[in-house]
Formats: structure tokens, C-alpha cells, sequence
């Protein structure tokens, strides 16, 4: 648990101190966990979908995109729509994560927000970089731990910078039936920390069956769930709803709100195909209703101003992951 006054002193950190902090981080992990993660695809004890997966290869690179179609802010004043690209590359305990936003605005006079005239803004970007640990406990239970630090910027990457912890226990029930519980804490500017796709759990969960086993299986969770159909080794569909969030520091000169911050939520419902035409690719395309969305805006010193709600809206999502 964080108290005001140690999120008031994260606040202050400088990048280069920040940088210090989580490198040694990573280095208490890979001291602490010398042993790698073994391959879970036989052992129902720790395999479930949440954190970074255990019964993958040791490196790989995951390209993403999806596209927004336009919306409105609410009560119509003006419209927005926005692509995303995002490139992962892993090898062992490490992850690193880019993603930009490309935004496409129309009707600038009429938004609640910016000076009426320009785009409030045109691009947002992220960059994390993530360590992880699985390991078994005994033939049943397994356990977790994740560091990353990440900074969501439109242009300056100072004042940026936030930190995030994630651990969990996880037990299989029997070989069908995975049940765990999870726990995440984290600090940036705001003094909240957008939980995002770089961290996958954020409470219990239950899981049935292997996403890779044929037929029905699924996982419930927070805060990404999914109801999936396997129908053979290269392909499956699936259902699936997350909630997602995201917080960026705004430009110096943002027309919005200078060396401020904006926090974007939205929760996304998709229907996917993916397709594995070898043991390590993977190729999914999907639509999706995204709905709950809102932005939030913060000054300079991380306290909130304002906030705006977004028409519901369709889009797409398409990913191609190479693992070895």
C-alpha cells in the first residue's frame, strides 16, 4: 500500500533515479529465481493465461494493431477515431514494449477540449519494459512475481516515468480446473497506475481447461476474460472482454492541458480467429464493440481537472507473433 507522502517523494524522482530503482528491480529477480521457467504444456499446475505465459519458448516478438472507428464525445461535440500499432519483443524474463496511437480528430471547434482550432493531439506513445518470474511451488501450486516500469508520453519523456509490481499464487484444482489470485500495485505521476496488456492480472481468476486443448475452455477474470473453442492445433475462435487504460504526459505547449496528463479508459468486447500455421506463429484477426470509454485529464502536478465520456464503437484488431 502506498501513503501520500511516499507517492508525493515517487513523484519527484528523476528519470535517472527512477531507472536506478527499477534496474535493481530486475536484478533482485534474477538473483532471487536462478532456475528458468519450465514448459507447463503437460502440468495443469501452473499454466494458467494470466501474467506472462509459462509454457512459451524463450523468445519471441508479438506486431498488433487495431483501429477505432469514429466516435463522438459526448453529447456529439466533435469526433475522434484511433489506430493503434504495437511491437513486443521477449527473450527470457524480459520483455520490451512499444505502442503508438494515431488519433484522426473532426469538428476541433466543437470539442469540449483544446483551443478550438488545432488537434488537441496527434499522437501518444508507450514504452515499458517488463521482468518476469514462474516457477512451481510443488505439483499443484505455482506462483508469480513481475516488475516493469513504463512511461506514456506524446513528445517530452520526462516527468513520464511510472513503477509496477505484480505477484500471484496459482493452484490446479484438478487437470481441467485452474483457480488463482493475484495482487498489483504501482505508482506514476497521477499516483495511479494504468493497469494495461502489460500486466494481465489484476485479482482471482478461474480457468477451465488449456486455451490450446480441443474444444471448450475459458478463463474469468480481471481484467481480461475469454470463452474460447479450439477446433483443431491451427485454429480456434474465441470471445473475449478486457478492460483496458492507459496514461500519457502530455505535451509542454499541449493546447489541452500543458505538462499535463491524460488517462484514457475503455473496455473492449472481440470475437477472434486465430490461426497457427506452424508451432511458432500465431495470426488473429477479430472485430470489436469498445464501449465505457472516457478520458481524463490531469494538471501538471497529477490532480484531476476533468473528464469526458466517448461513444460506444466498432473496430478491428489484428496480431502475428513469432515465437522460438
Amino acid at each position: 500500500m502506498f501513503f501520500p507522502s511516499r507517492v508525493h517523494s515517487l513523484k519527484s524522482l528523476s528519470l535517472s533515479i527512477v531507472t536506478i530503482v527499477f534496474t535493481s528491480l530486475l536484478l533482485a529477480i534474477l538473483v532471487s529465481f536462478p532456475v528458468l521457467a519450465q514448459s507447463q504444456e503437460n502440468d495443469p499446475a501452473i499454466m494458467p493465461r494470466q501474467g506472462p505465459p509459462m509454457d512459451g519458448p524463450q523468445a519471441g516478438i508479438d506486431l498488433q494493431g487495431f483501429h477505432l472507428f469514429n466516435a463522438h464525445l459526448e453529447n456529439d461535440q466533435g469526433k475522434v477515431s484511433v489506430t493503434q500499432a504495437r511491437a513486443d519483443a521477449s527473450w527470457s524474463r524480459f520483455t520490451l514494449g512499444w505502442h503508438s496511437n494515431w488519433y484522426s480528430w473532426q469538428d476541433n471547434a466543437m470539442l469540449p477540449f483544446g483551443d478550438g482550432r488545432s488537434d488537441p493531439w496527434n499522437s501518444l506513445h508507450v514504452l515499458t519494459l517488463m521482468a518476469n518470474h514462474r516457477d512451481r511451488l510443488s505439483p499443484r501450486w505455482s506462483y508469480f512475481i513481475q516488475g516493469a516500469i513504463r512511461s506514456g508520453f506524446e513528445t517530452e519523456l520526462s516527468r513520464s516515468v511510472g513503477l509496477a509490481a505484480n505477484a500471484g499464487l496459482v493452484y490446479a484444482w484438478n487437470p481441467d480446473w485452474t483457480v488463482g489470485i493475484g495482487g498489483f500495485i504501482g505508482v506514476d505521476p497521477t499516483s495511479k497506475f494504468a493497469f494495461s496488456s502489460t500486466f494481465a492480472m489484476g485479482g482471482p481468476f478461474i480457468q477451465y481447461r488449456h486455451p490450446r486443448a480441443p474444444g471448450i475452455s475459458g478463463r474469468l477474470a480481471f481484467p481480461q476474460s475469454e470463452l474460447r473453442y479450439t477446433g483443431s492445433p491451427f485454429w480456434s475462435t474465441w470471445l473475449g472482454l478486457g478492460v483496458n487504460s492507459d496514461t500519457y504526459r502530455l505535451a509542454d505547449n499541449s493546447p489541452v492541458m500543458p505538462r499535463g496528463y491524460l488517462r484514457e479508459r475503455m473496455t473492449t468486447a472481440g470475437l477472434y480467429l486465430d490461426v497457427t500455421p506452424t508451432p511458432g506463429m500465431l495470426l488473429r484477426l477479430g472485430p470489436t464493440y469498445n464501449f465505457s470509454r472516457r478520458m481524463e485529464f490531469f494538471d501538471s502536478s497529477g490532480g484531476k481537472r476533468r473528464s469526458h465520456e466517448l461513444d460506444a464503437t466498432l473496430g478491428v484488431e489484428a496480431k502475428i507473433s513469432w515465437s522460438f
